[in-house]
């Protein structure tokens, strides 16, 4: 079934979760020029460029791509934030 157009104008937290992972594991890598640190950095590009495509572009023509990129880094920086605050899940 096709995404609804009008149903994808909203960055979901879901996104951000995921972007937000990716956002982590390069900025936060021990060795920054291994294959997966790089890779990460490529993914997370491609996931905001993706966003900024479906969601932005068609609809909000006054926003540019840069003010996008660092909203959602912003976000991620927020939800990762959070994240660390909270505490372990014990088994």
């Amino acid at each position: 079934m096709p995404e609804d157009a009008a149903a994808r104008r909203v960055v979901t937290a879901a996104d951000i979760a995921r972007l937000a992972g990716l956002l982590d594991r390069f900025e936060h890598a021990l060795d920054p020029e291994a294959p997966a640190t790089r890779q990460a950095e490529l993914d997370f590009e491609a996931g905001v460029q993706e966003l900024f495509t479906a969601c932005v572009r068609p609809f909000y023509a006054t926003i540019t791509y840069p003010q996008f990129r660092g909203h959602v880094r912003w976000h991620c920086r927020a939800w990762l934030a959070v994240e660390a605050c909270k505490p372990p899940i014990s088994l």
